[in-house]
Formats: C-alpha cells, sequence, structure tokens
C-alpha cells in the first residue's frame, strides 16, 4: 500500500513541511473552522506544524493527527510543547490501518484532512475510503495535492529545471504514485464514493519570486536533489547519474541568484461533504 517516501525526511525536506500553515497549505479549510469544538484527523501529518495550527484554532476541540514516520511524530510533539497547544495527539501510523490507532473510530471525525499525502501512495482510491469512514455524517474531508506537471518558473531558459520536473515525475512514477494527482483529485474522491455535487474542487498557488522566497525554496530543492532520499531513488532507478543529479542542484542555484526568477506551485483541493444517513 504506503510506497517508499520519494522524498525521505532529510532536513532539507522538512524545511518545506515545517513551514506550512493552515493559511498557506489549507485555504479551503478556513470556511470550516468557525466552530471551536471540532474533532479533526490529521493524515500524514509530518512534522505536525498544520496540525498544531488546525489544534490552536478548535480550542475546544482537538486535532488527532498519524504519520507512519516515529522520527517525524517525535518532532510534531517537540513542536507543540514549543507552541503550548495542549488539544493535539500524534501518533505513528497510516491511514490504510486505521483500526490499530486508539482512539480513532468510524464516524468519529468532523474533519478529515490530508496534505500532500495521496500523491505518494500507490492507491490512493482505498486512502480516501478509508479517510471517509472516518468523517461523521455531515462531516467533511479535505485533501490537497499537487500537480508537478503544472509547476512554472521562470526564466524557462534552464534546462536543468526541465530536466528536474522530468526526473521526479518518472521517479515518482516509478514507485507506483501519481505526482500528477491534483488535476483529478476530484475524480479519486467520485472513486472512493462521493458523488459529484458533493465534492468542492478548487485550486490554489504557492508563488516563489522575491529574493526571499526564491533563495529559501531554490536552496531547499538544491539539497534536497543532492542530499535527500530523492537522491537514492534518482540512482536506484537508474534513471540519473550523480553528475545529472549536481547539474540539476546548480540549475537550481541559478535559479535563485536571477533578479527575474520566479516559480509556482499548484495546488489543487476538495473538499467531500459526507451525508446524514
Amino acid at each position: 500500500m504506503p510506497a517508499p517516501y520519494i522524498h525521505g525526511h532529510h532536513p532539507s525536506v522538512l524545511r518545506s513541511h515545517t513551514w506550512r500553515t493552515v493559511q498557506n497549505s489549507c485555504p479551503h479549510l478556513l470556511p470550516y473552522l468557525t466552530t471551536p469544538a471540532l474533532r479533526i484527523l490529521d493524515v500524514g501529518c509530518g512534522p505536525g506544524t498544520i496540525s498544531v495550527d488546525l489544534a490552536s484554532r478548535v480550542p475546544d476541540g482537538s486535532v488527532y493527527a498519524i504519520d507512519p514516520s516515529a522520527s517525524v511524530i517525535d518532532t510534531a510533539r517537540r513542536h507543540a510543547v514549543d507552541k503550548s497547544v495542549t488539544n493535539v495527539r500524534f501518533e505513528v501510523g497510516d491511514i490504510y490501518n486505521w483500526r490499530a490507532l486508539d482512539g480513532v473510530q468510524e464516524g468519529g471525525f468532523d474533519i478529515v484532512h490530508a496534505h500532500q499525502v495521496l500523491q505518494h501512495l500507490q492507491d490512493p482510491v482505498t486512502a480516501m475510503r478509508e479517510m471517509k469512514k472516518l468523517v461523521k455524517p455531515s462531516g467533511i474531508l479535505a485533501v490537497r495535492e499537487s500537480d508537478y506537471e503544472g509547476f512554472v518558473f521562470y526564466p524557462d531558459d534552464i534546462p536543468g529545471l526541465h530536466e528536474w520536473k522530468k526526473l521526479y515525475i518518472a521517479v515518482a512514477r516509478g514507485l507506483g504514485c501519481d505526482p500528477n494527482i491534483g488535476r483529478r483529485l476530484h475524480a479519486v474522491a467520485m472513486e472512493a464514493g462521493f458523488e459529484r455535487r458533493d465534492i468542492d474542487a478548487s485550486a490554489s498557488v504557492w508563488v516563489f519570486s522575491n529574493p526571499e522566497e526564491r533563495q529559501w525554496w531554490c536552496g531547499l530543492w538544491a539539497d534536497r536533489t543532492l542530499q535527500s532520499e530523492f537522491k537514492d531513488k534518482v540512482l536506484e532507478s537508474g534513471r540519473g547519474s550523480v553528475e545529472d543529479l549536481k547539474r540539476i542542484a546548480e540549475a537550481w542555484r541559478d535559479l535563485e541568484r536571477r533578479e527575474d526568477g520566479w516559480f509556482s506551485v499548484l495546488n489543487a483541493e476538495v473538499v467531500c461533504r459526507v451525508k446524514e444517513s
């Protein structure tokens, strides 16, 4: 079921994950966070910044957050302590095996949320079906996924970035995953049992353009290319060499140096309503 995680948990990966908040990563959820007593499940929570932010917005409710990585769950727990947020619980686990989790039961949550999770799974439809089971009647399932083919950069004359995109997509697909799942997220929800009229689909974009944004985004991707598990996956797949990866990392540094540099990340979202029985 779960494929090997293409990025791993190198510090260059966690730099981007710990940047995430409800405001910049869950804009589609904001209209539904109006009740302070909500019970929320956060699937694939990573280092927990979104989970803790969600918990701070439902002070009379709670957030239950899961991730398969024990080390990342430890990081998330420390983050909650640092932020003095006590109504969040972090546990090692995955959505396919939710029955093994203490405190997780069918129909037990007002909101089930996942951010950039399905693109890393070999069976996203089953994952969404399992998430749907955990939403109470009249609750919602909210999912956000990127679409790598929809990533756009300028200037367009940096060959290494075209090479990076092609390579990333090929390696991800080689793991049985879909890095372009964002464009069909609503269709995955339909396969999982939601009727089209109960699915609200939208999209939003991250943009990295000013010097500080370019330094952060391009820097972390340059580091990921040479230091994270992505490097290992590329080499294991035979789709690229160390020299290829060095050239791609330098392309990221090139974009970082370009005063007119610009990079956008397309994210697709669905909010799926679970009907009353």
